[in-house]
Protein backbone atom coordinates (compact mmCIF):
# COMPACT_ATOMS: atom_id res chain seq x y z
CA UNK A 1 0.00 0.00 0.00
CA UNK A 2 1.43 3.29 -1.08
CA UNK A 3 1.23 6.15 1.78
CA UNK A 4 3.00 9.71 1.83
CA UNK A 5 5.88 7.62 3.63
CA UNK A 6 7.41 5.97 0.80
CA UNK A 7 10.69 6.64 -0.08
CA UNK A 8 11.20 8.96 2.93
CA UNK A 9 14.41 7.42 3.63
CA UNK A 10 15.79 9.07 0.25
CA UNK A 11 16.90 12.26 1.04
CA UNK A 12 16.42 15.85 -1.18
CA UNK A 13 18.99 17.76 -1.88
CA UNK A 14 17.34 21.96 -1.90
CA UNK A 15 20.67 23.15 -2.03
CA UNK A 16 22.36 20.89 -5.62
CA UNK A 17 19.04 20.73 -8.12
CA UNK A 18 17.93 21.57 -11.42
CA UNK A 19 14.44 22.13 -12.90
CA UNK A 20 13.24 23.76 -16.35
CA UNK A 21 13.25 27.48 -14.86
CA UNK A 22 15.97 27.00 -12.16
CA UNK A 23 19.01 25.61 -11.03
CA UNK A 24 20.05 25.88 -7.51
CA UNK A 25 24.10 25.14 -6.85
CA UNK A 26 25.31 25.19 -3.19
CA UNK A 27 22.31 27.19 -2.10
CA UNK A 28 22.45 29.59 -5.04
CA UNK A 29 19.51 29.91 -7.34
CA UNK A 30 20.32 31.09 -11.21
CA UNK A 31 17.80 30.79 -14.12
CA UNK A 32 18.27 27.69 -15.58
CA UNK A 33 18.08 29.02 -18.94
CA UNK A 34 20.86 31.93 -18.83
CA UNK A 35 23.01 30.96 -16.05
CA UNK A 36 22.18 34.72 -14.72
CA UNK A 37 21.57 35.24 -11.15
CA UNK A 38 19.83 38.86 -12.40
CA UNK A 39 17.91 37.71 -15.60
CA UNK A 40 15.86 40.56 -17.40
CA UNK A 41 14.67 37.49 -19.81
CA UNK A 42 13.15 35.26 -17.10
CA UNK A 43 12.86 37.84 -15.21
CA UNK A 44 14.23 37.03 -11.96
CA UNK A 45 16.24 38.32 -9.70
CA UNK A 46 17.37 35.62 -7.16
CA UNK A 47 20.36 38.03 -5.28
CA UNK A 48 17.75 38.69 -2.12
CA UNK A 49 17.09 35.17 -1.80
CA UNK A 50 20.63 33.87 -2.43
CA UNK A 51 21.82 36.56 0.16
CA UNK A 52 19.92 35.02 2.99
CA UNK A 53 22.16 31.95 2.51
CA UNK A 54 25.40 33.56 3.66
CA UNK A 55 23.71 36.33 5.80
CA UNK A 56 25.13 34.38 9.33
CA UNK A 57 28.53 33.69 7.85
CA UNK A 58 28.53 37.72 6.57
CA UNK A 59 27.35 38.39 10.07
CA UNK A 60 30.12 36.35 11.59
CA UNK A 61 33.27 37.22 9.93
CA UNK A 62 32.69 40.88 8.52
CA UNK A 63 33.05 43.89 11.21
CA UNK A 64 30.23 46.23 11.59
CA UNK A 65 32.50 48.56 10.00
CA UNK A 66 32.64 45.90 6.41
CA UNK A 67 29.21 45.24 6.63
CA UNK A 68 27.72 49.08 6.63
CA UNK A 69 30.60 50.88 4.39
CA UNK A 70 31.11 47.39 1.95
CA UNK A 71 28.31 44.88 1.49
CA UNK A 72 26.09 46.00 -1.12
CA UNK A 73 22.96 43.73 -0.02
CA UNK A 74 20.45 43.19 -2.84
CA UNK A 75 22.59 45.75 -5.08
CA UNK A 76 25.69 43.75 -5.18
CA UNK A 77 26.98 42.74 -9.02
CA UNK A 78 25.31 39.53 -9.36
CA UNK A 79 26.80 36.27 -9.78
CA UNK A 80 27.00 34.70 -12.79
CA UNK A 81 27.24 30.40 -13.90
CA UNK A 82 26.69 30.07 -17.68
CA UNK A 83 29.05 27.37 -19.13
CA UNK A 84 29.78 26.66 -15.54
CA UNK A 85 27.53 23.40 -14.89
CA UNK A 86 25.70 20.63 -16.18
CA UNK A 87 23.96 17.69 -14.86
CA UNK A 88 26.11 14.93 -13.75
CA UNK A 89 25.70 11.45 -13.47
CA UNK A 90 22.88 11.47 -10.69
CA UNK A 91 21.14 13.88 -12.80
CA UNK A 92 22.15 17.11 -10.49
CA UNK A 93 23.45 19.81 -10.97
CA UNK A 94 27.54 20.02 -11.08
CA UNK A 95 30.62 22.21 -12.56
CA UNK A 96 31.96 21.29 -15.41
CA UNK A 97 35.59 21.58 -14.37
CA UNK A 98 35.68 19.09 -11.62
CA UNK A 99 32.16 17.04 -13.00
CA UNK A 100 31.39 17.32 -8.92
CA UNK A 101 28.02 18.29 -7.22
CA UNK A 102 28.25 20.72 -4.50
CA UNK A 103 31.96 21.87 -6.04
CA UNK A 104 33.03 24.01 -3.03
CA UNK A 105 36.09 24.97 -5.23
CA UNK A 106 33.54 26.29 -7.87
CA UNK A 107 30.67 26.63 -6.33
CA UNK A 108 31.86 28.95 -2.62
CA UNK A 109 29.58 31.68 -2.45
CA UNK A 110 30.34 32.66 0.51
CA UNK A 111 34.63 33.37 -0.58
CA UNK A 112 33.30 34.88 -3.90
CA UNK A 113 31.00 37.46 -1.73
CA UNK A 114 33.94 37.66 1.02
CA UNK A 115 36.03 38.25 -1.64
CA UNK A 116 34.41 40.78 -3.69
CA UNK A 117 33.79 42.47 -0.10
CA UNK A 118 37.21 42.91 0.77
CA UNK A 119 39.05 43.56 -2.54
CA UNK A 120 40.64 40.23 -3.06
CA UNK A 121 39.51 39.81 -6.48
CA UNK A 122 42.91 38.89 -8.27
CA UNK A 123 43.57 35.33 -8.29
CA UNK A 124 47.26 33.66 -8.83
CA UNK A 125 46.54 33.33 -12.96
CA UNK A 126 45.61 37.14 -13.34
CA UNK A 127 48.46 37.90 -11.48
CA UNK A 128 51.22 35.98 -13.56
CA UNK A 129 49.48 37.33 -16.64
CA UNK A 130 50.01 40.94 -15.25
CA UNK A 131 53.38 40.31 -14.38
CA UNK A 132 53.56 38.69 -17.99
CA UNK A 133 52.42 41.83 -19.70
CA UNK A 134 54.45 44.11 -17.36
CA UNK A 135 58.02 42.63 -18.33
CA UNK A 136 57.00 42.45 -22.24
CA UNK A 137 56.24 46.82 -21.89
CA UNK A 138 59.86 46.82 -20.30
Amino acid sequence: MDSQFTNSQSQVDNDNYVDSDMVTLNGFSFCARHGLELCGKCPTDNRMINNMQVEDMLNDTLTEEELESKWQGDDRPPFEVTGQWTKVGSGKPGCIMHKTVACEECFNWGDKILSDIRGKKKTARRSRKERKSASRLE
